[in-house]
């Protein structure tokens, strides 16, 4: 049970790792493009990520001697930082201007 709770755990940081790589990439691209209405999706993503995250981080903390893994919580918490101020910065970009009318 410990080797899959550790599996389990560092599993979701990397993912969150790729995952912030990939929203960074997919922002730019979409900036680029002057696409800023793609960017809503990408931060209501990042807000599910910082939800899994916290989640991820109250159960291994609830259970910690059940778990018995040591835990990196300084990084979540950056991880969880990263991606609010991404989501943020997202919602903040990816409202479209207002198109003048006749």
């Amino acid at each position: 049970m410990v080797a899959l709770a550790y599996i389990i755990y560092w599993g979701l940081i990397l993912i969150n790792m790729a995952w912030i790589a990939l929203s960074l990439f997919f922002g730019i691209f979409y900036l680029s493009r002057k696409e800023n209405g793609n960017l809503w999706v990408f931060a209501f993503l990042n807000v599910v990520s910082v939800i899994a995250l916290g989640v991820t981080m109250f159960v291994f903390r609830t259970w910690r001697s059940y778990f018995a893994i040591v835990q990196y919580s300084s990084l979540i918490w950056v991880l969880i930082g990263i991606l609010l101020v991404i989501a943020l910065a997202y919602a903040i970009l990816g409202r479209e201007p207002k198109e003048a009318t006749a």
